[in-house]
């Protein structure tokens, strides 16, 4: 009895399903779509679709048994195996909409992670798609138009200087991938991640959700004001008590959301007086480069004020201190180091600098000690002292793979005791 098998394409993915109408954009152009999702003006909304499928198709023997005949079967299973997020942008025009997403500025699915077209609107008209449209509201203190706005502008002034990764997986990456780039997108224009709403109803499930999402693309912010590459703000986030007032620069009392947060545009900041310690941008932000052909595998690097001055956080630096202040609307801890300079750190990039955002929040609370650093390969560098030191190290962590030069050394020692053991044994 013979049973027959047909793998006509295993593994299928959208990238490859489009490839005719998808295309990187990196020439500041927007893709422009029917608005078939009908979605309201000035509308952002985050959409979700399947990005890789495994598909099996089998088909039994058709079998005779005397006089009767068992026909032949056929069975087709279809399982998502990760998702894809973009964004969906609408003007007063409702009849069109905005696509934001990122994809690869290779066709082969290589090279950096840029704006993308792929033709949403074709797979949302063939049923293609996990959830409906999840409406983005703008941050608390935003218009509706200006937010949208922002969106747009924050795609546009995207540099395309980071590796692309069709999926990514947090502890190998060297790279980003799509949805790291939708999630990051909004968090630029100054959405808290944590207040972005879950779908309501999945149409369908995918096996590893949305990688990437809970990593993002990020394009550089300090203490509470977004910058542009000039050094101008681009918008300006106040954080306090959760539901509580609080009082500006300028003397007036705004209200917060039930997250503690308010945000400014530019001109509202300027009238308010924010923000009310202004720095330079720093340098991994002042010297970007805009799609270069060697993109950066690290991906976005984090800004730190230190001592009041913005910079990265560089391969190779080091910085311990004890948590002195921390502000949970904003995602900010203040470290007091040894010589009494402080650091200024974001909590929420930099657990994805950490590649381990639940151990970076239980360490960066107030009153404990930590080292905080990159190792000059970008593996990172987080030690707990003192009282928190058996607490973190009775806790689990997540994995991090070792530089494969240290791979390489210890199995060559491992190699080199196994024939010492060996010889030795058969020389008893």
């Amino acid at each position: 009895m013979k049973f027959r098998a047909r793998i006509p394409r295993f593994v299928t993915s959208t990238v490859e399903s489009a490839a005719p109408d998808s295309t990187p954009l990196v020439d500041g152009r927007e893709a422009t779509v029917p608005n078939v999702w009908k979605l309201p003006p000035h509308a952002v909304a985050l959409i979700g679709r399947p990005a890789v499928w495994f598909a099996l198709d089998i088909v039994t023997p058709r079998i005779r048994l005397g006089f009767a005949t068992i026909p032949s079967l056929r069975h087709v299973w279809e399982q998502d195996f990760g998702g894809h997020l973009f964004l969906a942008v609408t003007d007063g025009d409702t009849s069109r909409a905005i696509i934001v997403e990122g994809g690869p500025s290779n066709s082969n699915g290589t090279g950096a992670l840029v704006p993308f077209r792929y033709p949403e609107d074709d797979f949302a008209k063939r049923g293609i798609m996990d959830f409906d449209p999840v409406l983005i509201a703008p941050p608390h203190g935003l218009s509706q138009e200006f937010f949208a706005q922002l969106v747009r502008q924050t795609q546009r002034s995207y540099d395309g200087d980071q590796s692309y990764l069709a999926i990514e997986v947090p502890f190998l990456r060297v790279g980003r991938d799509s949805n790291s780039y939708a999630i990051g997108v909004l968090s630029s224009a100054g959405i808290d991640v944590r207040a972005i709403p879950k779908p309501v109803e999945s149409m369908r499930w995918e096996w590893s959700g949305y990688p990437g999402a809970d990593d993002p693309v990020h394009h550089g912010t300090s203490d509470v004001a977004y910058h542009r590459e000039d050094g101008s703000v681009l918008l300006a986030v106040v954080g306090g008590t959760p539901g509580a007032t609080a009082r500006l620069p300028d003397g007036s009392e705004v209200q917060l959301d039930a997250l503690g947060r308010i945000t400014f545009s530019p001109e509202d900041a300027r009238n308010r007086g924010l923000p009310s310690k202004h720095t330079e941008p720093p340098d991994q932000i002042r010297q970007r480069r805009h799609f270069p052909r060697d993109p950066n595998p690290a991906g976005a690097v984090i800004t730190l004020i230190v001592d009041g001055r913005s910079m990265p956080l560089r391969p190779g630096s080091e910085y311990r201190g004890i948590v002195v202040e921390r502000n949970d609307p904003l995602y900010l801890a203040t470290l007091r180091t040894e010589g009494g300079g402080s650091v200024v750190v974001p909590i929420a990039e930099l657990g994805v600098e950490m590649r381990d955002p639940k151990r970076v929040d239980k360490l960066f609370q107030a009153g404990n000690e930590v080292t905080l650093g990159l190792h000059r390969d970008r593996r990172p560098k987080l030690i707990a002292h003192g009282a928190a030191s058996l607490d973190d190290t009775l806790r689990w962590h997540q994995f991090h793979a070792p530089p494969w030069r240290n791979v390489f050394a210890t199995s060559a020692i491992g190699l080199v005791a196994l024939i010492a053991g060996i010889w030795w044994w058969r020389r008893r």
